[in-house]
């Protein structure tokens, strides 16, 4: 995939993952206890055994920086879609930020606290490195000629 295709590519992914990171956003600050208690009773559903349950969000500190993080994860990704070539770059800050909350999480999951919500965002958000990654490299073959087919 290259030239036009790719940046379509790029630029379509770009705008779903902003969509879905302001999603999360609002309801971490809209309803930060019921998205937990959500993921607590789906990782009560999974046949991989007992998690504790998340901790209530008693720190709004902590949710202020969370959803300051997915308003400026949201709008890299609005940004980066607008122009796929001059923004590129940018998909590396995104992978980086979501690679340190991938990796944290794992940690407090690991150290602190087996919560199914940490587990869940440990996965989730190391598989959205990869995915940006990916999305990095396509957006490379932009300026490519379509090869002969």
């Amino acid at each position: 995939m290259s030239g036009a295709t790719a940046e379509r590519f790029v630029a379509f992914n770009l705008r779903l993952l902003a969509g879905a990171f302001a999603l999360v956003g609002l309801l971490f600050i809209v309803t930060p206890d019921g998205t937990l208690g959500t993921l607590d009773d789906f990782g009560e559903w999974l046949p991989l055994g007992e998690f504790s349950p998340a901790p209530e969000t008693a720190e709004q500190l902590w949710l202020a920086l969370g959803f300051a993080y997915m308003t400026v994860i949201t709008g890299i990704s609005l940004l980066a879609s607008a122009d796929v070539v001059r923004y590129r770059p940018l998909l590396l800050v995104l992978a980086a930020g979501k690679a340190a909350s991938s990796l944290a999480a794992l940690g407090f999951y690991l150290f602190d606290t087996d919560v199914f919500a940490y587990l869940l965002n440990f996965l989730v958000d190391g598989f959205l490195v990869l995915v940006v990654l990916f999305l990095y490299a396509v957006a490379g073959r932009v300026g490519q000629p379509a090869s002969p087919g």
